[in-house]
């Protein structure tokens, strides 16, 4: 059965619809609940140390209504005889957040809790205490993106990143959490530092403190050397309005001991979660399955199929804001440059190559268009400024696989590729060719990785080190660098490289086509990011590995035409 453009468009638009919160459980992994959890989970919980949990939405946990107090981790500190001596320069009673615990103090308390309460019977191997994850966080904090995951839009991303806990104005309303009072203009809340829990609104479940008293620890993933944990709320010393955002993520070195920095635990039962999981990873695989059956059925495109794209995108005849008119695009051809219907220009990747390769990472703009058309949602929407022209950071490679069918599909459309040509991800090795890494040694990624240990993709001013502004890095890291940029560029901005490429090195690390060998589940990226400043993290050989359904803030995606046939 033959469907037009716009009809797949609508079908693949509902089966995201569909498959939202299916693949929100897959995102959001462990923490991840269905709209309606069932009783065994939905009821609020009261441990031995008399701290009340209550369910967060869209999520698979029980919340601690309040920060962890002074004296609850004193009875931790005293019962595992856990070796902890900080005092703040303040009183503090019994009753107030416990201040100056470093990542590893607050694991420890969760751990200690879990212990002792599967020691006295009170909960099951499967139940634990731990800290919540940063979505986690997020959904309790009320955040629309956070709480529908896989089924949230980029309204909500946006939204969510424009708002304070209270609402749109500023300042706060007097008196609604323990903020820095004495440097926000004409606020009071009645505490010079910390405030005994609950002394303020809650959230509409009844959490506490989530904004200001102290910050609060949260945790992805397992701990690595050198790694870097994450705060959550604001603090009583804190008065900027950006900090004071349920949306902002603060990054700092994982053993961080402050005044102003504590944490609350979250309950969870990993065995029910197992078993959401498990069916949803079935159900989600059954239906991008589907999705890309129905995206790639049909290959015979008429003239009216290319009139219902052009009106879908803007009205026939005419071209849509920031995309060139499609009457001035020629059709790709073997080894010479090309333009795509979205203007993002290819090059070959060799003299008479039928691979043509992006001369940039997808944008902003690009990602943007083709979630619209696919009512698709952003899953990991940077939280600093991006502009259209910015490389769309936060994309999974599931997502960078859908963009490339959803690309070859338009293009064939409008005639611009062949029937037999596709758009994909770069191979391993053709991204290294692109890098100007010609011949590594090794039979897979894993093997390549790190196997080179001089060549980076840029000019370099000493070694290991480009020259100023031909890549965007971490510089506040590094010595004798600069880029100007704390984040992302937009894309052409630093040099390109002899094949006419930008941001080889730099600017946001790219998922490419092939598994990982020893974890078949993950796939391999390359390049360095702004995060980076690490010689072995810049190397043109250096790779990372992540699962595809993940996506990480520094990492995004260009695509490649394959003229070969061979993608069809």
């Amino acid at each position: 059965m033959n469907m037009n453009v716009q009809s797949k468009l609508a079908a693949i638009s509902d089966l995201r619809r569909k498959g939202g919160m299916i693949f929100s459980l897959l995102m959001l992994g462990a923490g991840a609940l269905a709209q309606q959890p069932d009783a065994s989970i939905a009821a609020k919980r009261t441990n031995s140390l008399k701290q009340t949990f209550v369910p967060v939405p869209g999520t698979a946990v029980l919340m601690a209504l309040n920060e962890t107090r002074v004296g609850e981790y004193q009875v931790f500190v005293a019962g595992a005889a856990y070796d902890w001596r900080y005092k703040p320069h303040f009183e503090q009673g019994l009753d107030h957040p416990v201040v100056g615990v470093a990542l590893k103090d607050a694991m420890a308390f969760c751990n200690w809790l879990t212990e002792s309460e599967r020691k006295a019977g009170l909960i099951t191997a499967e139940q634990l205490y731990r800290l919540p994850t940063n979505r986690e966080w997020g959904a309790a904090a009320g955040m629309d993106s956070q709480r529908r995951a896989g089924g949230s839009t980029a309204e909500d991303a946006l939204e969510d990143e424009r708002r304070f806990f209270w609402g749109l104005e500023w300042p706060p309303p007097i008196n609604y959490a323990n903020y820095s009072d004495t440097d926000i203009p004409g606020y009071d809340d009645g505490y010079p530092f910390t405030s005994p829990v609950g002394r303020y609104k809650p959230t509409a479940e009844g959490i506490y403190d989530l904004a200001g008293n102290v910050w609060e620890w949260t945790l992805d993933g397992d701990l690595r050397s050198g790694a870097r944990g994450t705060l959550r709320g604001g603090s009583w010393a804190y008065f900027r309005p950006e900090c004071l955002k349920p949306a902002y993520v603060y990054s700092v070195p994982m053993d961080l001991v402050a005044p102003t920095v504590g944490f609350r635990c979250v309950f969870e039962d990993r065995a029910r979660t197992a078993q959401l999981l498990a069916s949803a990873e079935k159900r989600e695989t059954e239906d991008r399955e589907k999705q890309r059956s129905e995206l790639m059925s049909d290959k015979g495109v008429n003239a009216a199929d290319v009139e219902a794209l052009r009106e879908s995108l803007g009205g026939a005849g005419s071209s849509v804001a920031g995309l060139p008119d499609p009457a001035k695009l020629k059709p790709a051809e073997k080894g010479q440059p090309f333009m795509s219907s979205l203007g993002l220009n290819f090059a070959p990747l060799s003299t008479g190559s039928d691979v043509l390769i992006g001369n940039t990472e997808v944008r902003v703009r690009d990602y943007e268009l083709w979630l619209k058309a696919t009512a698709g949602s952003w899953k990991l929407r940077p939280t600093f400024p991006q502009g259209a022209e910015h490389p769309a950071a936060g994309a999974t490679w599931e997502d960078a696989v859908s963009f490339c069918a959803w690309l070859t599909q338009r293009d064939r459309a409008m005639k611009l590729i062949p029937e037999t040509a596709a758009y994909r991800l770069p191979k391993d090795l053709e991204w290294s060719m692109a890098a100007g890494l010609a011949e590594e040694k090794g039979s897979d990624p894993e093997a390549r990785n790190l196997g080179d240990q001089e060549h980076f993709p840029w000019r370099q001013a000493k070694p290991g080190i480009p020259e100023d502004m031909t890549a965007n890095l971490k510089a506040t890291a590094m010595i004798d660098y600069s880029d100007s940029f704390a984040y992302t560029a937009p894309v052409t901005t630093t040099e390109a490289n002899a094949l006419g490429l930008h941001d080889m090195g730099g600017n946001v690390a790219e998922w490419v086509a092939e598994a990982w060998p020893s974890a078949p589940m993950e796939h391999v990226i390359r390049g360095a990011s702004y995060l980076s400043s690490k010689r072995e993290e810049l190397l043109t050989s250096a790779r990372r590995h992540l699962p595809g359904t993940v996506a990480a803030p520094d990492v995004g995606f260009r695509c490649v035409l394959d003229l070969s046939g061979a993608g069809q």
